[in-house]
C-alpha cells in the first residue's frame, strides 16, 4: 500500500515539472531548443538562389565553336577534294562540298583556317564546316547580339547593342529559321570570324 502512494506521489511530481519546463518562455530555453524557423527559412532561400540556373548572355556555347588550320598537301586532280595536314598533326581527307563556303584558294602547300561548329575535331562527320578561309596568326571567333539595319542575298548589316555597325557575308552559313526574315528589324545573334578585314558567320540565331 505504501508502495502504490510512494509511485503516485513520483507521477505527480513529474507531472508538476514537466508543466512547470513547458510553460517557460522560448527565451529562456537552450537555444539548441528553440525552433530555427527563421534560419531555415534563410537556408531554404539560399538553396533556391544556389541551384537557379544562371542566365547565359549568350545563345550558344562557346565550345561549340572552333577553327581547324594546317596546310593541303595534296589535292585531287579534279579538285573536288584535298588532305589537309592539320596543326595538330592529323591529316584530314576533305571534299569541298563538305564546306558550305570556300573563301580561300585550296592548292598544295597554302595554308588554310576552317570555322567549324561541333566538339573538337575527331571525325569530319561529326561536325559542320562553315567557312574555308586564307589562314592568319590569330583567330577570335565572337558573338554580337543587335538589329538588322539591311538584308540581301549574300550579305546582311547589324546595329549591334552597343551601337557598333557591323557588315557581313553569309554565303551559306547556318541561319534559324526566322532568323533573317525580313529586310531589316530582325533581332539576332550572330557568332563570326574576321578574314581580310570582313566578318563571315559561323552562325546565325534569332534574337529575344
Amino acid at each position: 500500500m505504501r508502495k502504490q502512494v510512494y509511485m503516485t506521489a513520483v507521477a505527480v511530481m513529474a507531472g508538476v515539472l514537466l508543466a512547470s519546463g513547458c510553460s517557460k518562455n522560448q527565451d529562456e530555453m537552450p537555444s539548441s531548443l528553440v525552433p530555427q524557423t527563421e534560419t531555415a527559412t534563410e537556408s531554404e532561400a539560399s538553396f533556391e538562389t544556389e541551384t537557379t540556373p544562371a542566365q547565359t548572355e549568350e545563345p550558344a556555347e562557346a565550345g561549340r565553336y572552333h577553327m581547324l588550320q594546317g596546310t593541303v598537301i595534296e589535292e585531287k586532280e579534279d579538285g573536288s577534294a584535298f588532305t589537309l595536314l592539320a596543326d595538330d598533326g592529323k591529316e584530314y581527307e576533305i571534299s569541298l562540298s563538305d564546306i558550305r563556303d570556300v573563301e580561300t584558294e585550296i592548292a598544295e602547300d597554302i595554308q588554310i583556317a576552317i570555322a567549324y561548329i561541333g566538339e573538337p575535331l575527331g571525325k569530319l562527320e561529326d561536325v559542320d564546316l562553315v567557312v574555308a578561309l586564307p589562314e592568319q596568326e590569330e583567330w577570335t571567333i565572337s558573338t554580337e547580339e543587335g538589329t538588322t539595319t539591311a538584308n540581301a542575298m549574300s550579305s546582311f548589316a547589324m546595329k549591334t547593342a552597343d551601337g557598333r555597325e557591323l557588315s557581313f557575308l553569309k554565303d551559306n552559313c547556318p541561319i534559324e529559321d526566322g532568323a533573317l526574315s525580313e529586310d531589316s528589324g530582325d533581332s539576332i545573334w550572330v557568332t563570326y570570324v574576321t578574314s581580310e578585314g570582313m566578318n563571315f558567320p559561323v552562325e546565325i540565331e534569332k534574337g529575344e
